[in-house]
């Protein structure tokens, strides 16, 4: 099986012409560039293709990302961000999907308190996700997911990918709900990553595997998908932790596997079969 990996970040600390976004409230103290990632990705062994996420490092800069985009128009597909709440953010959309590489874009409103992400001036923008085709990737915490809902509601031509099974609380089992009510919504995908961080646990992260099973039982094979969340895993997994902790859970089929580590994603983020 060619593996499909849905959720790495790329940066360079290196370089002056890609540095930190001066407005970004992150500052990472490790090089990701494409030759770190391939080299963890060999811990796997099989990774075919792999969806960049844009990083908050580079904040609305996406240009990083389409260098390696470029670079690498074999092995990368593209999620990249606009401002939501900016003027003309739909316009940057149309613009971005017609860059090399790009299949969506990811929105974030886990990390604004206010609520935005349901309001009706957001409607034009998901608009333009469903006229260019474009997948919106959701980083958002459990108790803002019925706000998803109404978008997966009002927008059903736009595929959705939550992203770390939607943020639960791993100590609070009933946390997981939310996400499982989107299962009714045909249009909405989950990736199953972010749980080492998540759980605060060590390999294998069994505290993890019930919820896990439940969103796998409710949603199918078919709209979950693998993701390593590399390099932000790397407190807690190496990606060939992050890679065996999810492969090897006992519930999954050959089946499942082929859905869940390559399919899923080809589907949800339009990858070719090459």
């Amino acid at each position: 099986m060619d593996l499909v990996e849905s959720h790495v970040h790329i940066w360079t600390i290196g370089h002056q012409r890609y540095g930190r976004h001066p407005d970004s409230d992150t500052q990472p103290d490790i090089e990701a560039r494409p030759s770190e990632l391939f080299k963890a990705q060999d811990e796997a062994g099989g990774v075919r293709w792999t969806v960049l996420i844009q990083p908050r490092y580079y904040l609305w800069d996406n240009s990083y990302l389409a260098k390696a985009a470029t670079e690498f128009p074999d092995r990368f597909v593209v999620a990249g961000r606009v401002d939501p709440l900016a003027s003309g953010a739909s316009d940057r959309l149309r613009e971005l999907m017609q860059w090399p590489g790009y299949r969506g874009i990811r929105l974030a409103p886990n990390t604004d308190q206010d609520r935005w992400l349901d309001g009706e001036d957001q409607d034009p923008l998901w608009t333009a996700a469903a006229s260019t085709g474009a997948t919106i990737g959701l980083l958002i915490s459990w108790n803002q997911l019925p706000q998803a809902a109404r978008m997966a509601c009002r927008h059903p031509d736009v595929t959705i990918v939550i992203d770390h099974l939607g943020s639960p609380d791993y100590s609070e089992p009933s946390s997981i709900e939310n996400l499982l009510r989107l299962a009714d919504y045909p249009n909405v995908y989950v990736k199953l990553s972010g749980y080492p961080c998540g759980t605060g646990e060590r390999y294998p992260y069994r505290s993890a595997h019930s919820l896990i099973e439940r969103v796998y039982r409710v949603f199918g094979a078919e709209r979950v998908m693998w993701g390593t969340d590399w390099p932000v895993c790397l407190s807690r997994a190496t990606y060939r932790e992050a890679f065996e902790s999810a492969w090897n859970l006992p519930f999954l089929s050959d089946e499942d596997r082929q859905w869940i580590f390559s399919d899923t994603a080809r589907k949800a983020w339009r990858i070719n079969s090459q």
